[in-house]
């Protein structure tokens, strides 16, 4: 079940109630799940004629900008704020669904800044139906979870039940084509992310920094395929930006081997990443990561080097905890590093200047939750 909340000014056209989208929130409530338009302001005119008998009720709420009203109805219908689905046209809507800890989805065809800004965007009446039927079977669990001294893991989905022949290579190349993609797809894989993020209230986080792993042959301009992914979700999840576009977390000084092509040896080891990255000097300035807690997206991971990794440059600028974040996992070969980096983090590791130990299994655990309704969105 779904909250679905949005405010008068988003269901109107040209100062008309859009009679598609109000159909929208009609068949929302139909389908069992709580519809609200709320409001500062008085119940408009226009809303009986609407909406009628359907269910869809307005809610006047002065200071809803508190997102005091989505933690209400969220205890109201023995829900949590993440089930709540906001579409946004004001910027008070924004403010209304991020201070509440709701999924926001941006009406595209709002001209407010803060709405612009946001990563989930829908433009029309349709692509909100299809984000609702897709988010409404979703529960927020993630299929694996992981929690080790120095980093967490979350997996969303279970690789392995695709068959031998569905390589992490492969994997990595349907979830590019959903995320270059767009429309229904994306959106809704950006939201059901959300939802397994705010689930966990990592929002509530204060200092959360976003970035992705590097690919092997990244260019360094923050244009990985997930690189966009991964600002559209900060959008969405954080209240506060202390990431910056254009400016990659990880900087690959080194083209190392495509692992997941078969290349590089050893694919436990991770020294050839050690040797082949380093953290962005962009973010010691005003010691940007000193403190902070960070999130790094990869696309799938296997025996969890690039997560061990990122760890370790991480905590050694000083962040205060690192969460490794993966849209699959494939089968049980999860490994935990404790790598301890010797040298400057902003810059390349030289050989020696690094000591790895206590390589072992991550401790963790899995949960099958819904993991047909997120398949479907990478087919």
């Amino acid at each position: 079940m779904l909250i679905v909340m949005t405010s008068p000014d988003a269901v109107l056209r040209n100062g008309q109630p859009d009679p598609q989208l109000t159909q929208v929130l009609i068949n929302a409530k139909a389908a069992g799940n709580p519809v609200g338009l709320i409001s500062n302001h008085a119940e408009p005119a226009w809303f009986n004629g609407t909406f009628g008998a359907t269910g869809v009720q307005f809610v006047r709420s002065r200071g809803r900008q508190s997102g005091e009203i989505v933690s209400q109805n969220a205890k109201k219908f023995a829900l949590n704020p993440f089930d709540a689905l906001v579409l946004a046209a004001k910027d008070e809507d924004v403010q209304m669904g991020k201070n509440g800890g709701a999924i926001l989805v941006a009406a595209g065809w709002s001209a407010a800044q803060q709405v612009i800004s946001l990563g989930i965007r829908v433009d029309n009446a349709a692509q909100f139906q299809e984000i609702i039927n897709l988010t409404a079977g979703w529960s927020g669990q993630w299929w694996y979870a992981g929690d080790a001294c120095r980093y967490r893991v979350r997996a969303l989905s279970d690789l392995s039940g695709l068959g031998k022949s569905v390589t992490q290579q492969l994997f990595a190349q349907r979830l590019t084509a959903t995320v270059k993609g767009g429309g229904g797809r994306l959106n809704a894989l950006l939201a059901v992310t959300s939802r397994s993020l705010l689930m966990e209230k990592v929002n509530q986080l204060d200092g959360l920094v976003w970035g992705v792993y590097p690919s092997s042959k990244s260019t360094n301009d923050d244009d990985e395929i997930l690189s966009d992914f991964t600002h559209r979700l900060r959008t969405t999840v954080s209240r506060v930006r202390f990431s910056k576009r254009n400016e990659p977390l990880f900087i690959r000084h080194t083209h190392s081997p495509k692992r997941s092509a078969g290349g590089g040896g050893d694919r436990t080891d991770p020294t050839g990443q050690i040797l082949t990255i380093h953290l962005n000097p962009f973010y010691k300035q005003s010691s940007r990561l000193v403190g902070k807690h960070v999130i790094v997206v990869d696309d799938c991971t296997t025996y969890g080097v690039s997560f061990g990794v990122a760890a370790a440059f991480l905590r050694k600028a000083g962040a205060a905890s690192v969460t490794g974040v993966a849209i699959g996992k494939f089968g049980n070969q999860l490994r935990y590093y404790e790598i301890d980096i010797k040298t400057d983090p902003y810059q390349p590791v030289v050989a020696g200047g690094f000591n790895v130990t206590a390589p072992g299994w991550f401790p963790g655990a899995t949960s099958g939750v819904a993991q047909q309704v997120l398949l479907t969105l990478i087919p």
